[in-house]
């Protein structure tokens, strides 16, 4: 969910009389035989135990927190569009792709001018691969040459007067391998308040004030490697540079890219730093942990030479969009949009990973399953199933859907987003939007009572700060009637609120189903309501 200073607060907007006509077919319709065989599988097929699966691995660390753009996002993005494919619903965009594409401005590698090289004194020259085998790290261009040197974590003078790899030691016109982070030994680092001197930046700054000529960081997995439904190993995502940082809710230190360092940095695989350094490297770590004392190593028949180009580009992105034909002529050309971001904040420069497992694997996966129910459902309207990137920069990805629909927006009849559904009470749910629009609370009293979701209070009047905050606002500033699902009171009540501490095991999967369930049953009214909602004012 975008932070609070994003935008300015609730506008004040008047809400408009009931229309009788909408008011009418909506009673109608809810007390109609609405609850048919092909409702009651769809609703049924909203489980717990899919909810986990979708959001173990949308939240896995190995897709590093899923910032826009990532490799991390990409790779949740197919797993989205396979389950959109095995439901049975078309891609949105033309009927020919799941992904819309769009792009964003941000700094990234320029590839003719970067270059890992490693040159031995006898032997072939090895030349490795952008975006497989290295990435730059942001704001930290340049090139630079020289003798290979490893000096585990690069961490020096920590907070904790410990454990110091640089003690004593100069690196003067060396290329220098560090690891990322801190050591994972509670022995020598305690807590998940990890040493100011694990900063990427901080390292980077002290290397270079000690005479190196570049840094080499490698990226080391995280600490669990997460297994699938088949009991093997995760596949690892590919390495990807990492465009921006996890800003953090809470006041201790951020990440920063202003260090104004002179050298350049290559972030590198495991692999990558295996066959430079002619070690494995992550060994190398193990031993640093259990023994408690830094350890560095050197290779003189070598030399390195890197080079890391940067400038701020267009980057391209995509939103998921999937397309559910409805089945009544008279209403298949009208459309209902059910949006969640599946992008989240990434990692800081400690390497800590942001897994949004609430925020918002848990929206992300409720409209998975939504879909999917709406699939077996068989809707009279049709529904874009969207999942939108870019939320947490500023509603990027909805905006750019609104600015170049696949179809007209006076087509759109409404749109209802799930942002945060897997903490706080259980059975609680707060649904904003009917302060712009009172037929939109009338539809919400009907979903209520139309299949049992074991949702018992229903807030309309409640997290109203939350209006401009996600990606229901820009349709709502076209004019499309919209509402927000959303667990509660996040600022105040969810400490974990755009934390590396938002993790699975933290998850309310009862709550994620039963909002998950009052969701899809709001959307069947709408979809089937023969009267589109009355616009918003």
């Amino acid at each position: 969910m975008q932070p609070v200073d994003w935008r300015a607060a609730v506008r004040t907007m008047g809400a408009p009389m009931r229309p009788r006509p909408w008011l009418l077919a909506l009673l109608l319709l809810a007390t109609q035989e609405t609850q048919s065989k092909d409702f009651e599988t769809g609703f049924a097929s909203i489980t717990e135990k899919d909810l986990l699966v979708h959001v173990t691995e949308l939240a896995s660390p190995q897709l590093e927190g899923r910032d826009s753009p990532s490799e991390g996002l990409f790779r949740a993005g197919e797993y989205i569009i396979g389950r959109l494919k095995a439901a049975g619903i078309a891609p949105g965009m033309n009927g020919t792709s799941y992904r819309m594409g769009y792009t964003v401005e941000k700094e990234a590698p320029i590839p003719a001018e970067c270059a890992l090289i490693l040159t031995p004194k006898d032997g072939e020259e090895t030349t490795f691969v952008l975006e497989e085998d290295f990435v730059p790290l942001p704001s930290c261009p340049g090139e630079g040459e020289g003798k290979l040197s490893f000096f585990g974590f690069g961490i020096t003078e920590s907070d904790e007067k410990r454990y110091d790899d640089l003690k004593g030691k100069n690196c003067k016109e060396e290329i220098v391998m560090i690891l990322e982070s801190e050591p994972r030994s509670k022995k020598l680092f305690e807590g998940p308040e990890i040493t100011k001197a694990a900063d990427v930046y901080t390292k980077v700054k002290a290397l270079e004030e000690r005479g190196a000529r570049g840094v080499l960081v490698v990226r080391r997995p995280p600490v669990e490697q997460p297994k699938g439904l088949d009991g093997k190993p995760v596949e690892t995502v590919p390495l990807g540079f990492r465009h921006s940082w996890a800003p953090w809710n809470y006041a201790g230190p951020q990440a920063t890219m202003s260090i104004h360092a002179k050298i350049p940095v290559l972030e590198i695989t495991p692999a990558t730093a295996a066959k430079l350094l002619g070690e494995d490297v992550l060994e190398l770590a193990e031993k640093i942990e259990t023994s408690g004392k830094p350890l560095r190593r050197e290779r003189k028949d070598v030399r390195v030479s890197l080079r890391a180009g940067l400038k701020k580009q267009h980057v391209p992105i995509d939103n998921i969009v999937g397309l559910l034909r409805g089945y009544d002529p008279a209403l298949a050309n009208e459309y209902m949009v059910m949006g969640a971001h599946y992008d989240h904040i990434g990692v800081d420069g400690w390497g800590r990973v942001g897994c949004g497992a609430d925020d918002n694997g848990s929206g992300s996966s409720g409209l998975i399953e939504q879909a999917e129910a709406m699939a077996l459902a068989h809707p009279k309207r049709s529904i874009f199933f969207c999942w939108f990137s870019s939320e947490e920069d500023g509603l990027d990805g909805s905006k750019a859907f609104c600015e170049n629909p696949p179809v007209a927006m006076t087509s759109i009849v409404t749109m209802l987003n799930v942002d945060m559904i897997g903490r706080l009470a259980e059975d609680e749910v707060y649904v904003i939007g009917a302060h712009v629009n009172n037929a939109l609370a009338d539809v919400l009293k009907e979903a209520k009572k139309l299949k049992p979701t074991q949702i018992k209070k229903v807030f309309t009047d409640k997290g109203l700060d939350l209006w401009t905050r996600s990606d229901h606002f820009n349709f709502a500033e076209k004019g499309v009637p919209a509402m927000f699902f959303t667990e509660g009171a996040i600022d105040a009540e969810n400490p974990d609120y755009h934390m590396w501490s938002d993790t699975v095991e933290k998850l309310s999967l009862a709550k994620m189903a039963r909002i998950s369930r009052f969701m899809f049953n709001t959307a069947w009214l709408i979809a089937n309501n023969p009267e589109r909602p009355p616009p918003s004012r």
